[in-house]
């Protein structure tokens, strides 16, 4: 082969690597251009947070007074009916169910003495069970009454359930829980943004009785 023939075969080998490493350039180029839009259209359309769990009203059962606890009948995973005799202190104080509802935690032990001071049973409202989701405060005036919501629950996998906004928290995480930051004339000060709690009930038949308190992920419409 003669110089001219190498040195164009080299040329064209040349070309190629260039046409390829330009081909590479700019599939990196669309796929980010796509991930972009992707990323802008999500934001713009749905709101999205991993902050959010199955939960619902837990009432205590506390003791009305001091004295043993005789003929109980809270056994964990009970479902029990408002008003229902669920154990007696002494002979004459009756511990009664203040709803329907599930007995989800039992301190009970039969002939322990108890007191007002400390709860025998957790009582769970399974008619109220739904999702919380806790959302920033600077994102909270996106959220409506009804809107659209897809719920993942972990310990359902990646199974997406349908609900809607149905109650929108007049007050911070932060604040219920009485450790608000407030503001100081004085030191450092920490800007903290902010949690409020939505609710959020699931359209889908679906038994939720065995997963309160587990984490979930909403994607609310906007």
């Amino acid at each position: 082969m003669s110089d001219n023939q190498t040195t164009e075969v080299k040329e064209k080998k040349k070309g190629k690597g260039k046409a390829v490493l330009l081909l590479i350039s700019m599939l990196v180029i669309a796929s980010g251009i796509g991930f972009g839009f992707h990323f802008y259209w999500q934001g713009a359309n749905y709101l999205v947070t991993d902050n959010a769990r199955v939960t619902t009203n837990l009432i205590s059962i506390v003791p009305p007074i001091s004295g043993k606890l005789e003929k109980i009948a809270m056994h964990e995973g009970r479902y029990v009916s408002q008003n229902q005799v669920i154990g007696w202190v002494g002979d004459s104080a009756s511990l009664r169910s203040p709803i329907d509802g599930l007995i989800v935690k039992s301190y009970a032990v039969q002939n322990q003495i108890v007191s007002p001071h400390s709860p025998v049973a957790v009582i769970a409202d399974i008619d109220n069970l739904h999702i919380q989701a806790n959302i920033e405060e600077t994102d909270i005036k996106r959220v409506q009454l009804g809107q659209r919501v897809t719920v993942t629950i972990d310990a359902f996998g990646n199974r997406q359930f349908s609900g809607y906004v149905s109650e929108i928290g007049w007050v911070t995480q932060a604040e219920l829980a009485g450790n608000a930051t407030f503001f100081t004339t004085g030191g450092t000060f920490t800007r903290v943004t902010q949690l409020i709690p939505v609710k959020i009930n699931i359209l889908d038949d679906i038994n939720l009785n065995s997963v309160i308190g587990v984490s979930a992920r909403v994607r609310i419409a906007l």
